[in-house]
């Protein structure tokens, strides 16, 4: 029996590398929400922030702002596509998308308020990933234009702004339709010629034909425009906002779904200061229409970040007065811990079928006393003893395995000069655990049961994320091995183990540690006397040396002091 055959989960079915709010197949998205694990701790989260959606329609506010923050990999893009395809009312293969949440949830609060939004609250959701924006690319636009552009793209005005300007001012007049059906007898679908290099000229030509009082030569309107830049305000902004909604949603409201907004803003007072006053005005504009029996609901403002609102300030050195500021607009701030991660990654993949449950509890009771002395880590609150319930519930990882995962992950991207584009090898840690499992590189799948996920199969998968300089040693280390193979793939195998807990502050690189976190096989004894072989033998190649908090890889300067001493 191996290890894939205790699973309840198909190792065939893939897991999506990264959940992309503009990922829109049905498929892809069905599966997100079926597959979508909620925490009690996530369901919490979830039901606050819904009731406050709810409730903005009978007392709206200006804290229509939230802020969704957590690790790469722990979900914050899947819980702001989630509440986006909630308010959005969006039809999954189908299914309504709040019926096909509500079934992941155990909570009879939130069905109740998925169907009161649906029916009360209908809204027009504007989802964008702001990195994948081309306008970010090339400039350095402000929240609110890239905000304005997704705005006339999703209600089918021109993402040009002065051809947006032009639609909306004929609209206005009754004219709109005309220019269409000129357009359409001329040149063709006026959605195509707006996209084109001509789009300027012929809707000159257009207009010349419409009105040749106002436009007396072809391309009068082309002249106008020239050079001319529509200058967009946030109160502009705003405004607009709700106006062209009334135009083309009516009696819908709007909330805007934004990712990666944190990196979008990170270490930029301008853009922390923009994104501030464009969570403001919209609060402010929201709470004001609604009061007045303008607007059906307030405009909500739902972003993510890999780093907690408070820390994207810090990190610019800003005064308490603007993270106080930012605080007031983001009323609602969910952070995905942890904690949320290691029990999703365990649920999601590693969950047991009922009938290996007992497999395993004999397995640890045969093998308790020498598991906690094999894999028992020395000067760390990470270690904590092995209980059957914990045993059962993680195989073939060690209890403290995951979080340890997250640590050396976060800590990698974290790494100045570290590889920080997404997808890869980059892996989000349910991804991770489920390559464990079927890459050819790590193969836990397919071994016996007994196996052990040690930590050097760890760096298996994200050795592709390693600073440059690291990965050469583990290639050099594993190519002198070939050629000296006295200590077999020790010496590979410790330098792994090394490299990665290098990203972990609270553990010591000590012998016993290595040993402990090299164990690949319950039942057997940790392998002290082979780790401390490799050291040696790593020693003296010039790869590592002892320091303050233990064995470490000698950067190429460490070398070069070594070989001067020499």
């Amino acid at each position: 029996m191996r290890v894939k055959d205790l699973l309840e989960r198909d190792l065939a079915r893939p897991i999506e590398e990264i959940i992309k709010v503009d990922q829109t197949s049905e498929d892809v998205v069905y599966t997100e929400i079926t597959e979508y694990v909620v925490t009690e701790r996530i369901r919490d989260q979830y039901y606050r922030v819904l009731k406050a959606i709810a409730d903005g329609k009978s007392e709206p506010s200006e804290g229509t702002g939230v802020w969704i923050s957590g690790f790469f990999g722990s979900g914050k893009s899947s819980f702001a596509k989630i509440i986006g395809y909630i308010l959005g009312n969006k039809a999954v293969r189908g299914h309504s998308a709040g019926d096909l949440f509500s079934r992941q949830v155990e909570d009879e609060r939130i069905p109740d308020l998925v169907n009161y939004i649906n029916t009360a609250v209908p809204t027009e959701v504007i989802m964008f990933d702001i990195a994948a924006e081309r306008h970010v690319r090339q400039s350095t636009e402000h929240i609110s234009e890239l905000m304005y552009r997704n705005l006339l793209r999703a209600l089918d005005y021109a993402e040009d702004f002065d051809l947006a300007e032009l639609e909306i001012d004929l609209e206005a007049e009754g004219k709109l339709a005309e220019f269409i059906q000129v357009c359409e007898g001329k040149y063709g679908a006026w959605r195509t010629v707006r996209k084109s290099a001509q789009k300027f000229s012929r809707a000159s030509a257009i207009l010349h034909e419409m009105d040749p009082a106002t436009y007396p030569s072809p391309d009068s309107w082309d002249q106008s425009v020239q050079g001319r830049n529509v200058a967009l305000t946030v109160d502009g902004f705003t405004r607009r906002v709700f106006e062209l909604m009334a135009r083309r949603r009516p009696g819908k409201a709007v909330a805007f779904v934004i990712d990666e907004v944190g990196q979008f803003v990170a270490r930029s007072e301008d853009k922390i200061e923009d994104l501030r006053v464009v969570a403001e005005k919209l609060g402010r504009e929201s709470r004001n229409r609604v009061a007045s029996g303008s607007a059906p609901a307030p405009a909500w403002l739902v972003v993510t970040s890999q780093e907690k609102l408070e820390e994207v300030v810090a990190a610019i050195d800003s005064k308490r007065v603007q993270l106080a500021k930012l605080t007031d607009r983001f009323k609602y701030r969910v952070d995905l811990s942890p904690a949320d991660i290691r029990e999703v990654a365990t649920r999601r993949v590693l969950s047991k079928r009922p009938d290996a449950v007992p497999v395993l509890e004999q397995l640890f009771a045969e093998n308790q006393g020498l598991l906690n002395t094999s894999c028992q880590l020395e000067r760390s609150t990470r270690w904590h003893g092995l209980k059957q319930d914990e045993f059962v519930h993680f195989y073939p990882y060690l209890p403290h395995f995951i979080e340890l995962s997250i640590d050396i992950v976060s800590g990698i991207r974290l790494t100045p000069g570290a590889p920080q584009h997404y997808g890869g090898s980059n892996r989000t840690i349910i991804k991770q655990v489920h390559e464990m499992l079927v890459s050819e590189r790590t193969g836990v799948g397919e071994r016996k049961i007994g196996a052990l996920v040690p930590i050097d199969l760890i760096s298996n998968l994200v050795e592709g994320n390693l600073p440059t300089e690291k990965q050469k040693d583990l290639s050099d280390i594993g190519a002198r091995c070939q050629k000296n193979p006295e200590n077999g793939d020790w010496p590979l195998r410790v330098a792994k183990a090394i490299c990665l807990l290098e990203y972990v502050h609270d553990l010591p690189r000590t012998q016993r540690n290595l040993a402990a976190l090299l164990v690949d096989e319950v039942g057997v004894p940790a392998p002290l006397e082979q780790v401390e072989s490799a050291l040696d033998w790593l020693a003296n190649a010039q790869f590592v040396r002892h320091a303050e908090e233990g064995w470490k890889l000698q950067t190429a300067q460490e070398k070069r002091w070594e070989t001067e001493r020499l």
